[in-house]
């Protein structure tokens, strides 16, 4: 019994210490988001904060672009991937499984390889520079599809017989039956699908080029931009306020997030 306490409070201090490392950085940007040395108006508690919506006046404006090609491309993915994964995981059709293996198989090929073709597809359609070359690109992501038919699979099928005989539809069946039972999925999905979306840089530094059109990663770097050598401070509370709206949607969904995580939501 001793050995089994010394070994649980051993591994409590590894996680603790694990945490610590991890965890040192963010608070290292949060306190210099907080308060900076020197004199002036905007010295002292907040400054950085303070000088953020000076030196970067559509910075609330790339805040809502971000939320807008996270929220829309999220909200798509659960919905059209639930779907999909349903349909691969329980209906019988001819060719099911040569979808499938298109799918394992889009998930193989890197984003670099497909960048050129996609930016000249979206500057000839005339989207290039629009809110919608910056979200179309998302809605093609097929790791959703993979994930939620995974799970659908796990499903008894014993139990969607009893909702057929009982008189359910194929709609029924996936909106009252499969749906409510998904949600530890769905919220592990809108987790790492929100905080992919929003934390995209590549594919907004590549389409966006006016100011109006940047997301948030995108307008971090141009506050890098100084003639005096980059302003920590102030990139400290940029990043901070770019965080904290994937720490908020985390929070949200905490109960989904972890719930799937222990009953193991994406099964094989």
């Amino acid at each position: 019994m001793k050995n089994l306490d010394w070994k649980r409070h051993g591994a409590t201090a590894a996680l603790l210490l694990l945490a610590l490392v991890n965890l040192g950085p963010l608070l290292y940007m949060l306190a210099l988001s907080l308060r900076e040395n020197g004199a002036g108006a905007n010295a002292g508690w907040l400054g950085p904060w303070r000088r953020l919506w000076v030196s970067a006046p559509l910075f609330g404006h790339w805040l809502l672009n971000s939320a807008a090609v996270a929220g829309a491309t999220v909200g798509y993915h659960l919905l059209a991937d639930s779907m999909a994964g349903w349909v691969l995981a329980k209906r019988r059709f001819r060719g099911r499984w040569l979808v499938f293996g298109l799918i394992v198989a889009a998930m193989m090929i890197p984003r670099q390889v497909t960048l050129i073709p996609l930016f000249l597809g979206m500057a000839r359609l005339g989207l290039a520079d629009t809110m919608a070359g910056l979200i179309l690109p998302g809605l093609g992501d097929v790791v959703g599809i993979f994930l939620m038919r995974q799970y659908f699979l796990s499903l008894p099928d014993e139990l969607l017989e009893a909702a057929r005989i009982d008189g359910a539809s194929e709609w029924q069946l996936f909106t009252r039956v499969a749906l409510p039972l998904a949600r530890p999925a769905l919220g592990v999905l809108a987790v790492l699908a929100f905080t992919h979306y929003w934390s995209d840089f590549f594919w907004p530094l590549v389409i966006a080029q006016s100011p109006n059109h940047f997301t948030v990663q995108v307008g971090l770097t141009y506050l890098v931009q100084s003639e005096f050598g980059a302003d920590v401070a102030l990139l400290a509370a940029g990043a901070t306020a770019a965080a904290l709206p994937i720490l908020l949607v985390f929070l949200l969904a905490r109960r989904q997030f972890f719930e799937g995580l222990r009953s193991g939501a994406f099964k094989g």
